[in-house]
């Protein structure tokens, strides 16, 4: 029976688990503890897709912290793996997950998605004079998703590869290769029903026997769902409830299938326990929801599952502890054995790890280390335990490059206006990376500049009638503008057309400073006005609040609070300014660590925060742009843009 397992990941139908996710561990003989290892992980760090294209034939998938996609291979004979070597010239979110799946013995396919949304795939090649090569990158049609988006894949059968993935709108799409198609690329985009989930979020998917695909992933009710497509059918059919199962929003489903048309699955409960659940041919629904020992798991963990030989299945995940621990099941037993340590590694709490089984009753793990190295343990019959860790790759590091915050020097001034009506208590300025969008709580507007005119204006009802407007945010061709009192939001086109409100209930809190979506999950966030300890997260369509996804701040060199403007980065930051004294900090916007603060002096107030590459006339640039109040008295107030460059600006 051939072992085609998907946890956290797809799988291919000979066998290979695909799993990445945001993984962690540490060193050789023993990961480096947190307290040891380098401050490379904080800020997160890159998952690795593991997958076996042919029989103990090992690769190995990650990004690199200058955000490209790196490999690495293992063969047996050799002592290690082969140093990693990039894929070609995309730049991708760092962190992000990689995904490859294996068609056929030999052959390989990956997916990752892009810093605009796109979903991206490279294909092996097999040169004429021997050895390979990989295709430049091309884009899967024309879906949106989020970066550092999970894309999923499978081979369901013989050189036949489908790809999935949750969209900006919160819906799961599909889309499918095969040799037919010739090299024009897949078909898709197809919607998959109509649950929908976190944007960018994990959907894993398992072929359980020839042609046939089961999805699964956690709706916004919290229920673990499936979905299932097969031979004959137009479309998918589902979704339906996991016996029962529920998890966090948008978490991930690990699932595996242990022999033909039979499923296991598992997610993490709302008692932070893991839970299995199973089906079979010949079921009518799904029997479980049971836990699988006591273990402590963070509520978005990741478990993910191999069957390393028909009707075995191992799982792995890391606990609130932080270390990585395994538990098994095979028949015989009554539940599952378990939870040990794997070979006493360390991880982030909840991050996910990569395993597979290359051939029968061999494992093999791999993970990023807390300095954001790759490392890899083993487990074969004989062993009483997980062997390793080894290092993978001769150091190449994963996670994201440290900001150098401290560094971010004044360049110039984009934009200033002087005593005018949108001047007066100038709240912000943002940008979708075309026109600039200034609000102003003195006329009560939002004003829409381009190519150094403006080129119109509106009037913000909620701040005419009486409401303060703070600073905005723009994503996707909205622009986002918070309102206190009464508290809510207003959007409008970026055309300044179709504008719409959405109040929301503050509990009496100082909040709706500033608002801004986060690409990353395509969650609008705020924060309290007064010593954040959090951002908020909502969703952007209905402006229903998601606490599932805040992002709790980690302690910094300054101290933060007037916190009037944020922006996030693509690349997984956010950047938030105060005043008085007026600050920037960034922060990781995976992990929630403040890479950095500094204080600017000679100025008066900072309002907002925006993020875009800029040429002045000197030749000088920036990436970040501050708005300044110049609170003047008795005459109109003043703004200005100013402009700070930053150490390499493409990973900001």
């Amino acid at each position: 029976m051939p072992m085609r397992d998907v946890l956290g990941q797809p799988l291919s139908r000979r066998g290979m688990l695909l799993a990445t996710g945001l993984v962690t561990a540490g060193a050789v003989a023993g990961l480096p503890s947190r307290a040891l290892a380098a401050a490379a992980g904080v800020g997160g760090v890159g998952p690795v897709g593991l997958v076996s294209k042919s029989a103990d034939l090992l690769d190995a998938f990650v990004v690199g912290n200058d955000g490209f996609v790196y490999t690495a291979s293992w063969k047996p004979g050799d002592p290690a793996f082969s140093s990693f070597s990039r894929i070609g010239n995309l730049r991708v979110a760092p962190c992000s997950p990689v995904t490859p799946v294996s068609r056929r013995d030999g052959e390989l396919d990956i997916f990752v998605a892009g810093l605009d949304g796109r979903v991206y795939w490279s294909r092996l090649r097999h040169a004429a004079l021997g050895g390979t090569f990989w295709d430049q990158w091309r884009t899967v049609s024309n879906l949106v998703t989020t970066p550092h988006a999970t894309i999923t894949a499978v081979s369901r059968s013989l050189d036949k590869v489908d790809v999935f993935a949750v969209g900006i709108d919160g819906f799961v799409y599909t889309a499918a290769w095969q040799p037919s198609d010739g090299s024009d690329g897949f078909r898709g985009w197809w919607r998959v029903g109509d649950a929908q989930t976190t944007p960018g979020s994990q959907v894993s998917v398992v072929s359980r026997s020839a042609d046939k695909m089961d999805v699964f992933m956690v709706g916004l009710d919290g229920k673990v769902l499936t979905a299932a497509w097969q031979p004959g059918w137009t479309e998918f059919h589902g979704w339906w409830q996991v016996a029962g199962g529920i998890s966090a929003t948008g978490a991930p489903v690990g699932a595996v299938c242990r022999t033909a048309d039979r499923l296991d699955v598992f997610a993490i409960g709302t008692d932070g326990k893991v839970y299995t659940a199973a089906w079979q041919a010949g079921w009518a629904s799904w029997q479980g929801w049971s836990p699988v020992g006591d273990l402590a798991v963070p509520k978005r963990a990741c478990v993910t599952a191999v069957s390393r030989s028909e009707n075995k299945i191992d799982v792995f995940t890391t606990g609130t502890d932080g270390r990585i621990w395994t538990a098994a099941w095979q028949p015989g037993w009554a539940s599952y054995h378990g939870w040990w340590s794997v070979a006493s590694g360390g991880t982030q709490p909840g991050t996910a790890i990569g395993a597979v089984s290359r051939s029968q009753d061999k494992l093999d793990v791999l993970v990023a280390g807390h300095d954001a190295k790759v490392y890899a343990a083993a487990w074969q019959p004989g062993w009483s335990e997980f062997h390793g860790w080894w290092a993978v790759g001769h150091h190449l590091t994963t996670g994201m490059t440290d900001p150098g915050v401290g560094s971010w020097t004044k360049t110039g001034v984009a934009f200033s206006s002087e005593n005018t009506a949108w001047s007066e208590e100038a709240q912000g300025m943002a940008t979708g990376g075309v026109a600039w969008y200034l609000v102003s709580n003195g006329e009560k507007t939002l004003r829409k500049r381009l190519n150094g005119s403006w080129v119109g204006s509106v009037s913000i009802p909620w701040g005419v009638a009486g409401g303060h407007v703070g600073a905005p945010g723009v994503y996707d061709g909205w622009v986002y503008v918070p309102v206190q009192g009464p508290h809510g939001v207003w959007k409008i086109r970026t055309d300044l057309t179709s504008p719409q409100w959405f109040p929301i209930n503050n509990n009496g809190q100082d909040m709706l400073p500033w608002c801004a979506v986060n690409p990353l999950n395509g969650r609008l966030y705020t924060s309290l006005y007064p010593t954040p300890t959090s951002l908020m997260a909502f969703d952007r369509l209905t402006l229903q609040r998601r606490p599932e996804d805040d992002i709790a701040l980690k302690p910094g060199p300054l101290h933060l609070d007037k916190v009037q403007g944020a922006v996030f980065t693509p690349n997984g930051r956010v950047i938030l300014v105060r005043w008085s004294f007026n600050a920037v900090f960034c922060f990781s916007a995976l992990t929630g660590h403040c890479f950095g603060a500094k204080e600017i002096s000679g100025m008066s107030e900072f309002e907002s925060v925006a993020v875009r590459d800029w040429t002045y006339g000197n030749g000088a640039k920036a990436s970040v742009h501050i708005l300044e109040l110049d609170n003047d008295w008795p005459s109109g107030d003043d703004c200005y843009l100013h402009g700070f460059s930053v150490p390499q600006p493409g990973l900001l």
